[in-house]
């Protein structure tokens, strides 16, 4: 039988820390901090491969942001308006066109210029906008797409026939699905439709018309001021721009 030479306060104390000092030893790392980025989904911008990877532009600039912060990069997709994440106290980026960056935050600079252009299907007789006047044209009401759209027909005094539905996800299968002759939306995203199709697509055309531009911009949340002057600096070195 073992006897403490100890007093018992004693003891107690000391079997309290050496239970602190195992608990130290044996606990993982502490959880990284990290950078909530989100944005737009595109090839070139943020667009995941086979195998779940993502990489863009968005994501090399979430990355670099992390990497100034001595943080870990975590990047959301934005695919719709119910993705946008409400403003936060806490440092984040998105990476958005610059009429859908929500309210709270900051706009920053261009990251891209995303211009406006229209796909049809492989075999369409369709070699520019010119050749579907009258033609079924998908496109969603009331976005900037939808006002492009309009103004460039008018300007060019063609018939327009726009076929418009509320969701893009439903404009998208209607387009699939050969219920419209042509599809309107911005050009990275045409390209992302063109290639989500296993292949099936992969012959459509992007005509050459350009009916606006959309440009992509970095934002941060407005309360964060220097925060936000780091992410336009740090945005403007990665471009070369003075």
């Amino acid at each position: 039988m073992l006897v403490s030479l100890w007093p018992p306060r004693y003891e107690s104390f000391m079997r309290r820390l050496y239970l602190c000092i195992f608990l130290i030893l044996t606990a993982g790392p502490a959880a990284a901090a990290t950078l909530a980025c989100g944005g737009t989904v595109a090839p070139g911008l943020a667009y995941p491969d086979v195998n779940g990877h993502w990489s863009g532009l968005e994501i090399q600039l979430c990355g670099k942001l992390a990497d100034m912060l001595h943080e870990t990069p975590l990047f959301t997709p934005i695919l719709q308006d119910s993705d946008t994440p409400g403003v936060t106290k806490a440092p984040s980026v998105l990476f958005l066109p610059q009429g859908d960056i929500p309210a709270g935050y900051a706009p920053g600079p261009v990251i891209f210029n995303d211009n406006q252009a229209i796909m049809v299907p492989a075999g369409s007789p369709a070699h520019d906008a010119a050749d579907l006047a009258g033609d079924a044209i998908c496109v969603e009401p009331g976005s900037p797409e939808d006002f492009n759209l309009a103004d460039y027909f008018a300007a060019h005094k063609l018939l327009l026939h726009k076929f418009v539905f509320q969701e893009t996800d439903e404009m998208h299968d209607a387009y699939v699905a050969g219920r419209c002759d042509a599809i309107t939306a911005r050009r990275t995203l045409l390209i992302g439709l063109r290639a989500n199709e296993d292949g099936a697509r992969r012959d459509d055309v992007i005509l050459p018309d350009n009916l606006g531009n959309n440009p992509i911009r970095v934002a941060s949340p407005a309360s964060l001021p220097a925060f936000t002057a780091l992410v336009a600096s740090t945005i403007k070195e990665s471009q070369n721009v003075p």
